[in-house]
């Protein structure tokens, strides 16, 4: 009879985590927010360089000095997807649907105030707690299907 029960216990935990993991820890949703603003500031670094405000260099100056905490962002990232079931491909679909979102510019914001973000970033020395904070200030807003879990860090607990 403990037998059942104890496989009973096992099966549940098994089936509750995967809901669980589809949600938003708050270690995902910071890095959405600076990976949502790196991704506004490639896209529209590629977008304006066409319309006279090229700003490419700086953009490309912030990718080099801000690579440690890009990665850890992505590699936060990928661990939700995979914690979520949707592995790299999930990833990537967010990725790329990121860059779609920004391809005509984001609402109220022109190529010199995305100019303007980006030398703010490379003010910020690649720190990541000073880029989530600018990611805030221009309000970042990633969509995060399955929402931000209760108390903030199922995702993060496998």
């Amino acid at each position: 009879m403990k037998r059942v029960g104890l496989v009973l216990s096992v099966l549940a935990v098994a089936v509750a985590a995967p809901a669980q993991a589809k949600c938003w820890s708050t270690a995902s949703v910071d890095a959405a927010k600076v990976r949502d603003l790196e991704t506004m500031m490639m896209v529209s670094a590629l977008r304006c360089r066409l319309s006279g405000q090229d700003f490419l260099a700086k953009y490309n100056r912030f990718v080099r000095e801000s690579r440690p905490a890009m990665t850890h962002v992505n590699d936060t990232l990928r661990a939700h997807f995979v914690a979520a079931g949707t592995g790299l491909n999930g990833y990537d679909r967010y990725v790329t649907s990121l860059a779609n979102r920004y391809g005509a510019g984001a609402d109220g914001m022109d190529c010199r105030d995305f100019a303007s973000i980006t030398e703010a970033a490379i003010e910020g020395g690649g720190n990541f707690a000073k880029l989530l904070r600018l990611a805030e200030r221009a309000d970042a807003q990633p969509k995060l299907v399955g929402g931000v879990c209760k108390g903030g860090n199922l995702a993060s607990a496998r």
